[in-house]
C-alpha cells in the first residue's frame, strides 16, 4: 500500500503532501510553521504601506486632473465644429 503514496513538497508554502497515486487525493499535510515577525518589523513595514499608498493616491489624482483638462480642451474644440445654423440636417427620405 505504500507504493501507492507520493509525497511532494509544495513549492508555494513548501508543506509537505502525502498524496495517493491512483485516486489523486491528499492523505496527509504537514504544514511549515511559519516565523512571526518582531512588532517593529510590522510597524516599519505599515509605515512604508503608508508611503506608497499616498504616493499613488497623488499620482492618480494628478492625473484625473490632467485628464479632466484633456477633456475640456476636447470638448472645446469639438464646439468649434458644430454646425450652429438652425437648419435641420436633410435626411434620405426628404429627397423623394
Amino acid at each position: 500500500m505504500a507504493s501507492h503514496i507520493l509525497e511532494i513538497i509544495c513549492p508555494c508554502c513548501e508543506s509537505k503532501l502525502r498524496v495517493d497515486s491512483k485516486t489523486g487525493e491528499v492523505i496527509w499535510k504537514d504544514e511549515k510553521k511559519k516565523e512571526l515577525s518582531s512588532l517593529s518589523d510590522l510597524v516599519k513595514g505599515l509605515g512604508d504601506h503608508k508611503k506608497e499608498q499616498n504616493s499613488l493616491f497623488k499620482k492618480q489624482s494628478e492625473l484625473q486632473k490632467e485628464r479632466g483638462r484633456l477633456l475640456d480642451e476636447k470638448f472645446k474644440e469639438s464646439q468649434k465644429h458644430v454646425d450652429r445654423s438652425g437648419e435641420k440636417p436633410l435626411r434620405d427620405f426628404d429627397f423623394d
